[in-house]
């Protein structure tokens, strides 16, 4: 089985951290897009603490529900690093909230796209 070196690209910030009423993990997911990333998946965190030292949990009701969100992007580490470069902390360090970033090289065994696009062919 080959497999291929890739990059992988997270970022950590808050459920509730928005640029001019949108979310940011949305307008981070539009860049990657935009930018040709091979994809970009934003997810709910259980539970984390950042350097706020503030522990958050989705087990407690919270009038404004904040939570922690995990954004992962993979693309050939070149891409990658462009995209940190250009678009990412550029965005990131200009937010006045916390966050991490970092990236690491990982080996993808499988890529495949899904037969949606062939179905959706088919039915027209």
């Amino acid at each position: 089985m080959q497999h291929k070196k890739m990059r992988l690209l997270k970022v950590y910030l808050s459920s509730t951290d928005r640029i001019n009423h949108v979310l940011l993990y949305e307008i981070i997911a539009k860049k990657a897009k935009d930018f040709g990333l091979s994809g970009a998946t934003a997810s709910r965190a259980m539970l984390g603490y950042g350097p706020s030292s503030i522990l958050r949990n989705t087990r407690y009701f919270e009038l404004v529900e904040k939570y922690p969100v995990v954004m992962e992007m993979v693309d050939e580490p070149e891409k990658i690093n462009s995209f940190m470069e250009k678009e990412l902390l550029p965005l990131l360090e200009a937010q006045p909230k916390g966050c991490m970033v970092y990236s690491l090289d990982v080996d993808m065994h499988l890529e495949k796209m899904g037969d949606t696009k062939k179905q959706a062919q088919q039915d027209q």
